[in-house]
């Protein structure tokens, strides 16, 4: 037995081993069909819902007040725009055959949108585990703030007297000698 009885020459194309030895093609069973069909709906449900979702996604994390208030928006962003190229990128492989350089470009795309999410969800998680456990420390709030400047217009005599070195806490009278 060799190799040669199960290539067709017309076609060339590989007809399944007999297994059951009744002489016939062996054909595919009825669960590949259903997991093929169950993958090309999942695929096309997520790309359908993945893409306007990434696009969105991405817009409301790259606006300027968003983006410059809070750093976690940036890894969210990338997230957003990686998954959006991961996502175009399966769906015109089904659509579009993939032949010579083509088929170079999906294949390297793929693989780097694969390598790059894992490290931005490591970068986004550690992000946020230095922002939890070493919070930045503020000195005033803004209430602090405005009675600060409201007292700065307000002198009275204890503010003068400490003006004053050679007057240690003397009256406003004493200073004057009114």
């Amino acid at each position: 037995m060799n190799l040669s009885e199960f290539i067709n020459e017309d076609n060339l194309t590989f007809e399944r081993f007999d297994v059951n030895g009744t002489g016939q093609q062996q054909q595919q069973s009825y669960e590949f069909y259903v997991a093929e069909t169950v993958y090309i709906v999942l695929m096309y449900v997520s790309a359908a819902l993945g893409i306007p979702g990434n696009i969105l996604s991405a817009i409301v994390w790259l606006r300027l007040h968003v983006a410059s208030k809070n750093s976690s928006a940036v890894y969210l962003a990338a997230l957003a725009i990686n998954d959006l190229v991961f996502l175009l990128n399966l769906l015109g492989y089904r659509i579009i055959k993939c032949v010579g350089w083509l088929c170079v470009c999906h294949f390297f795309l793929i693989g780097s949108t694969v390598l790059i999410e894992p490290a931005l969800v490591l970068g986004f998680s550690v992000e946020r585990l230095i922002a939890i456990s070493c919070p930045l420390q503020v000195r005033c709030t803004r209430d602090e703030e405005t009675k600060r400047k409201k007292n700065k217009k307000e002198v009275t005599n204890s503010d003068i007297s400490r003006m004053r070195p050679d007057h240690p806490r003397r009256p406003i009278a004493a200073i004057f000698e009114i």
